[in-house]
């Protein structure tokens, strides 16, 4: 058994029990948490059986050449992780938004408010000089 066989499935659990910690701590949501232990999983079997893997890898896809294989399916995992990240990103720029407008019209109306009721109270006499007449 090589150096790696044994130091990346290590590696994986750490951060499985990290991810794992994390998401009870709340700082992870589920879908997340699943993704990025299933991606860790798949480190650690690759790095147990690496041949085994890769040479499937490369089968199934048409490679020539077993790292050729691995290499463009990381690719691939990045690429989709990095469109999930980007869609995640947008979604949320545009809830914030949405609410700092949101909040901007309501800050508006109060104001609008507060200045009819100052007014309203200039209008008025008050009871000192009511009384005093």
């Amino acid at each position: 058994m090589l150096f790696y066989q044994w130091l990346v499935p290590i590696l994986s659990l750490f951060f499985i029990y990290r991810l794992v910690s994390q998401y009870k701590a709340n700082k992870r949501l589920l879908v997340g948490t699943l993704l990025w232990s299933l991606f860790w999983v798949a480190i650690a079997f690759l790095g147990l059986f690496p041949d085994l893997i890769s040479l499937g890898i490369a089968e199934s896809l048409g490679f020539k050449d077993n790292i050729n294989a691995v290499i463009f399916v990381a690719l691939g995992f990045l690429f989709l992780m990095t469109y999930y990240q980007s869609s995640t990103i947008e979604g949320l720029e545009k809830q914030m938004t949405e609410l700092v407008r949101k909040l901007a019209l309501e800050r508006q109306k109060k104001k609008e408010l507060d200045q009819k009721k100052s007014s309203t109270d200039v209008d008025k006499p008050s009871n000192d000089t009511a009384k005093q007449d």
